[in-house]
C-alpha cells in the first residue's frame, strides 16, 4: 500500500526545517493551514517603510532627538519573532538622531521564563549586534521598580534598567494567546519585563474572572472584557514605551506584516489584520484524529491542547508534535519543579477525550507540559505514531492536520471581540 506525504515546519531556532509526515493512502487527511500560512516574507525595504511611517507617533529618528539612553526590549525564544530583521532599521534611525552605540542596550523580555544564553541572543538579535551591544536578561525576582498601580490593584513593577532609559523601544509579535487574547502590544511590559509579584497577581485576576464566568475556559482571541488584557494595556500606559514594533508571522516564523508606532494604537491595528491572518478556514466539524504541529512555540507545546481542546470529541485522538531540542520552557508561574513540586499556577490538565499522543524526538520522562501524564503517550518515531493510531480505530480515520496549531485558531475563536 502506498502513502500520503505532508510537510510541516519544524525546529524554528535550529535550522528551520520541514518535518515529513507519512500516512496510509486510505486515510482521509485534511491539511488545514491558517490564512497567512504561505504569505511571503517582507523585504528589508518594506520593513523599513513601516518603521518610517509609524502609527500614532513620530518616526524614531524624531523621537530619539535629545534622548541619552536607549533600551530595546525584545521578546524571548518562546516567540518566533525574527528581531534581527527589524533591529538594523532601528539602529539606523538612532544613528540619524546622533545616539552613540555605548548608550544602547537590549533587554530580553522573558517574563517569568528562565534566563536565556548568548547563543539564544545571537539567534534572536543577530551575532553582529550581540557583539556590539550589551544584552540583559530580565530578572523578575529583583532589579525592578514600582511605577504605579492598575485600576484593579495590580502593582506595576518594571525592570529598573528599562526605567533608567529615556527612550524605550519594544520588538515582539502579535499571535493568538490563551490568557491575553493576543500577544503583542503592552504584553512585552506586563509580564515581559515586570516583577514576579506583578505577573502573579495579573494571572490571579484572570483566574478569578474564569471562576466568575463559570469556567468559561481560555481567552484565545478574546479582548472585550478580558481582565488580563485590560491590566496589560493599563500597565503599558503607566510604564510607558516610546515605540513598539509588532509583526505578524507566517507559518514559517517569517515577518509577514509589520506594525510600528504608539504602544496601543499599533496593537489595535495589528489585531484587525491578525484575526484574518491566523484564521483556519474549512475546519471540519468532526474528525477522528487532530494532529497539532507546534513550531512558533514548540517549547510551549501544551498551548496546542489549550487552543484546540474545544474541538475534540470524546472518541477523538490528539497528536501534538513538539520538536523542541531545548525542551519545554521553564516557567516560574506555571511550571513543574519536582514530582510533587510546582509553581503556584501549575495545573495538570485532564484531556477529556480518547487519547493524547506527543510526538517528539526530545523526550523528557516527567514533561513540563501541564497535562496529566497518565493520559498521554510519548513517541519518538513518526511510524510508531501511525501504528498507534491504527491500533485505535477499526476504520481508516479522518485526520485534521494543523501545521501551526499553537497560533492558528478556528472561526469561533477568531470571531470573538
Amino acid at each position: 500500500m502506498g502513502s500520503q506525504k505532508f510537510l510541516v515546519p519544524s525546529l524554528a531556532w535550529y535550522g528551520q526545517k520541514e518535518l515529513r509526515l507519512d500516512f496510509p493512502e486510505d486515510w482521509k487527511i485534511s491539511f488545514l493551514p491558517m490564512k497567512g500560512y504561505s504569505m511571503r516574507p517582507l523585504t528589508d525595504a518594506e520593513i523599513k517603510m513601516a518603521l518610517e511611517h509609524p502609527i500614532g507617533t513620530r518616526r524614531l529618528a524624531k523621537l530619539a532627538q535629545g534622548k541619552r539612553e536607549v533600551a530595546i526590549v525584545v521578546d524571548d525564544m518562546t516567540r518566533a519573532t525574527k528581531a534581527y530583521q527589524i533591529i538594523p532599521h532601528l539602529l539606523d534611525e538612532l544613528k540619524t538622531a546622533g545616539i552613540p552605540d555605548e548608550h544602547i542596550r537590549f533587554i530580553i523580555a522573558a517574563g517569568l521564563h528562565a534566563a536565556w544564553y548568548r547563543d539564544d541572543f545571537a539567534k534572536k538579535i543577530g551575532e553582529e549586534f550581540v557583539e556590539r551591544y550589551p544584552v540583559y536578561n530580565h530578572n523578575p525576582f529583583g532589579n525592578y521598580e514600582k511605577v504605579g498601580i492598575t485600576t484593579r490593584g495590580i502593582a506595576v513593577e518594571v525592570n529598573a534598567e528599562y526605567l533608567s532609559c529615556d527612550l524605550r523601544i519594544g520588538i515582539g509579535s502579535v499571535v493568538p494567546h490563551g490568557d491575553a487574547g493576543f500577544g503583542g502590544g503592552a504584553k512585552i511590559i506586563l509580564p515581559g519585563i515586570s516583577s514576579y509579584y506583578s505577573a502573579y497577581h495579573m494571572h490571579l485576576s484572570s483566574q478569578e474572572h474564569h471562576a466568575e464566568m463559570e469556567g468559561a475556559g481560555p481567552h484565545w482571541g478574546s479582548l472585550k472584557g478580558n481582565r488580563i488584557r485590560e491590566d496589560i494595556d493599563e500597565a503599558g500606559k503607566i510604564a510607558g514605551m516610546n515605540l513598539k514594533i509588532d509583526v505578524l508571522l507566517n507559518g514559517f516564523g517569517d515577518t509577514a506584516k509589520v506594525f510600528a508606532g504608539d504602544l496601543q494604537q499599533e496593537f489595535t491595528s495589528a489585531i484587525a489584520c491578525a484575526r484574518q491572518h491566523y484564521f483556519t478556514p474549512d475546519m471540519p466539524d468532526s474528525f477522528d484524529v487532530l494532529i497539532a504541529n507546534t513550531y512558533a512555540k514548540a517549547n510551549e507545546a501544551s498551548l496546542a491542547l489549550s487552543n484546540w481542546k474545544h474541538r475534540m470529541k470524546k472518541e477523538s485522538v490528539m497528536v501534538i508534535i513538539a520538536q523542541a531540542p531545548e525542551g519545554q520552557v521553564t516557567h516560574y508561574l506555571f511550571g513543574k519543579f519536582g514530582k510533587r513540586q510546582s509553581a503556584p499556577c501549575y495545573a495538570s490538565e485532564k484531556i477529556g477525550f480518547k487519547k493524547l499522543i506527543i510526538f517528539s524526538e526530545y523526550k523528557t520522562p516527567d514533561p513540563l507540559l501541564p497535562i496529566a501524564e497518565s493520559e498521554e503517550i510519548w513517541l519518538k518515531n513518526w511510524d510508531d505514531v501511525v501504528n498507534e493510531l491504527k491500533s485505535m480505530f477499526d476504520h481508516a480515520p479522518t485526520v485534521a492536520l494543523l501545521p501551526s496549531s499553537e497560533i492558528q485558531c478556528d472561526e469561533q475563536t477568531m470571531m470573538q471581540q
